[in-house]
């Protein structure tokens, strides 16, 4: 922060006199400030509530509240407030203990030179992540607004990359007689291009650049085989951060409808009467920057009614219709017209709380609760008694976006097993070391990146043999974060909060760089190992990696087949696009691709008509399921069999006995990794030649 401003301090200390010696410390070392004491717990709580502030002294207690509780209800409140503790003595072990905590450091008591170093960094860090914040407002907004533009123009707009649509607006859909914009994903733009101006039209792509915008006029079909005469103007563009090429279509009559497409969109839901789903996403997004701008504070509601395909099955779809009515009646009469209430789902109710009360939003929950458990809504002569289950989720300075409350608010309500009741978001903590100890997400946010610009993530590998005798020597390599306590921590437990914290492209390149590393000297020495690296959905996205990989291998010098990289099922599906594109610059590259955790999804081999990779390796759980079912050894042979079909080969993880290896010799499994051939080493050290299993 601008060191004019004067700093808002809060201070924990019991002792009157010593918080003033604290402000005029600040005072006369030119800072101005705005201080209050902490008198209790319920005093801090209504000092959250009442307006921002911009750090708190931490130096003693004040009746119910010490330093721990004051850090936990800000943590609660989801306040970025940065909690520095004066410590009463020199003892190390203070220091360390202050900062597990979660304080941004730990001064001491007779240091005030060091205390007031601390105070003018973490004020500076502070500014940084208003700025930040303020910044990807300022982008959102910019976003939403070209976002609308681009929905509502009257002009026939489309984004291609490759000659493949990747965007089109409502104007263009129905230019081209389509009912959805989805349906331009699998049709090139030459296809709307009338079979006799084909031809010209590939030349007049060749004629085009991507700096300057040319136009030529072509006839066009629609859907149903109906000629247009259009203009067709190109020009390069970005859109959602990939470069491309904008397409104008222009028709050559004066079409008036054509012109006037655009309509208002209702913010109503027809049959309940609230707002539909896209209305409060809009309002749900500007509490967002309102929050992150320390405006104003939100809770946002999310009530799921329990059970509500039993009544739909039931009642029929009319009934349950009306049971649904009913029952958004009856809490939009508990809510004041001041909070924005929706039909969020199928059989779900959001609601914007505007009261940043922890307490106040949750008993107005428990009102919703209680109210709807009383109540029986009358549908054509049979009574029907529902429950809902409330999450809820604070909407305030340090949460990144609208997607993540809405997560937030989702998981709360799904964590309440049995239903019919209230849950308050709590940042997921991880149980890691033989003490049991607690990591929030922030704390493993913060572990992310210290191990990263410090280097103290770990490798390690675990070897993937031949079920058949081939000497190829393979291993995966998997990623593991230490805490300070040397604890491991796996990678389920900390790519989520790496992924929130914006660094899984970094986790990605470190991973990568190491392992070139320990590849390069493992082929100096003569040996012939290759690594199967998992990469993910951020790198297949990232235009920059591929070259960047590229130049990485030729340093170190490695063949591009001395790499496997290995994308997860589930990435690949969500990114299919970006996933194909990647492995095709991959192949340019005479890299080779596998699928990882293959066999989960819905439709797994539905993935395989898009991307072709070298490997498929199937999910650890089919391997653990095939002793005890002779139907999931059935499946398993069923599907290494059309793996086959396709080209590729086939591995499979999760290999713990003994018992499982006929079955996965008759399926014709090429590969196998697991626990009963070796645990994840430290080092490329493995005995391949051992084919005794």
């Amino acid at each position: 922060m601008k060191s004019k401003e004067p700093v808002k301090l809060l201070i924990l200390e019991e002792s009157q006199n010593r918080a003033e010696e604290l402000i005029v410390l600040l005072r006369t070392a030119g800072r101005a400030t705005r201080a209050q004491q902490i008198e209790s717990r319920e005093d801090l709580n209504s000092k959250l509530q009442d307006q921002s502030w911009d750090l708190l002294l931490a130096s003693g207690e004040a009746e119910d509240l010490n330093a721990e509780a004051a850090i936990t209800l800000i943590r609660q409140m989801e306040k970025d407030i940065p909690v520095i503790i004066i410590a009463e003595n020199r003892d190390p072990q203070s220091i360390t203990d202050g900062l597990k905590l979660g304080a941004k450091d730990v001064a001491l008591e007779d240091d005030n030179e060091r205390l007031l170093l601390i105070i003018e960094r973490e004020l500076e860090n502070l500014e940084v992540r208003r700025q930040k914040r303020r910044a990807e407002v300022e982008l959102r907004e910019t976003d939403r607004r070209n976002q609308l533009l681009l929905d509502s123009s009257s002009a026939a707009i489309a984004y291609v990359h490759e000659g493949m649509h990747i965007y089109a607006n409502k104007a263009y859909v129905e230019l081209f007689g389509y009912e959805d914009s989805d349906e331009f994903a699998g049709i090139p733009i030459i296809d709307l291009i009338a079979s006799e101006d084909q031809d010209k039209f590939k030349n007049f792509l060749k004629s085009y650049s991507d700096e300057d915008a040319i136009t030529e006029e072509f006839s066009c079909v629609d859907s149903d085989g109906s000629t247009i005469l259009c203009d067709l103007s190109l020009s390069p563009a970005s859109y959602d951060s990939e470069q491309c090429t904008q397409v104008i279509f222009r028709t050559m009559v004066d079409d008036v409808d054509l012109r006037d497409r655009i309509k208002e969109i209702s913010s109503q839901d027809l049959l309940t009467g609230l707002f539909n789903r896209q209305y409060f996403v809009d309002q749900l997004d500007s509490a967002v920057d309102q929050a992150s701008n320390g405006e104003q504070s939100w809770v946002l509601f999310y009530i799921s009614i329990d059970h509500f395909a039993r009544v739909r099955s039931e009642a029929g779809i009319s009934n349950a219709d009306l049971v649904l009515g009913d029952l958004a009646a009856l809490i939009r009469g508990i809510v004041d017209d001041q909070h924005v209430m929706a039909r969020f789902g199928d059989d779900v109710f959001s609601l914007l709380f505007k009261d940043g009360d922890r307490e106040i939003a949750s008993q107005m929950a428990e009102k919703i609760r209680s109210t709807v458990e009383g109540h029986l809504s009358e549908v054509s002569g049979k009574s029907y008694q529902l429950t809902v289950r409330i999450g809820l989720s604070m909407i305030s300075e340090n949460v990144p976006s609208a997607e993540e409350v809405i997560s937030r608010a989702h998981q709360a309500a799904d964590s309440i097993d049995d239903g019919n009741g209230v849950n308050f978001f709590q940042p997921q903590q991880v149980t890691v070391g033989e003490d049991g100890k607690s990591l929030t997400t922030e704390t493993i946010k913060d572990l992310v990146r210290e191990a990263i610009s410090k280097n103290l993530l770990k490798l390690a590998f675990q070897p993937i043999i031949s079920l058949h005798g081939e000497d190829d020597e393979q291993f995966e390599v998997l990623l593991r974060l230490l805490d300070e306590d040397g604890n491991e921590l796996l990678p389920g437990q900390f790519l989520g909060p790496a992924e929130d914290a914006g660094l899984l492209e970094k986790l990605d390149r470190w991973v990568i760089l190491q392992s070139i590393k320990c590849l390069s000297e493992e082929r100096e020495a003569g040996k012939k190992a290759r690594l199967f690296i998992n990469i993910t959905h951020k790198s297949i996205s990232d235009d920059t990696f591929l070259p960047w990989m590229s130049v990485a291998l030729k340093a170190a010098r490695l063949p591009s087949d001395a790499i496997i990289f290995q994308i997860h099922e589930n990435d690949a599906t969500s990114y299919i696009k970006q996933a194909t594109r990647f492995a095709k610059g991959l192949a340019q590259l005479h890299c080779k691709t596998s699928i990882n955790h293959f066999g989960c999804s819905l439709n797994p081999f539905n993935l395989l008509k898009h991307l072709t990779p070298d490997y498929v390796k199937l999910d650890g759980s089919f391997a653990q399921q095939l002793e005890d079912s002779n139907e999931k050894q059935q499946e398993l042979v069923d599907m290494v069999k059309s793996l086959q079909t396709t080209g590729v080969l086939t591995a499979i993880s999760g290999v713990e006995s003994p018992a499982v290896l006929p079955t996965l010799w008759e399926a014709g499994v090429n590969y196998i990794q697991g626990f009963y051939i070796s645990p994840p080493l430290d080092n490329l050290d493995y005995d391949f030649s051992d084919e005794d299993l």
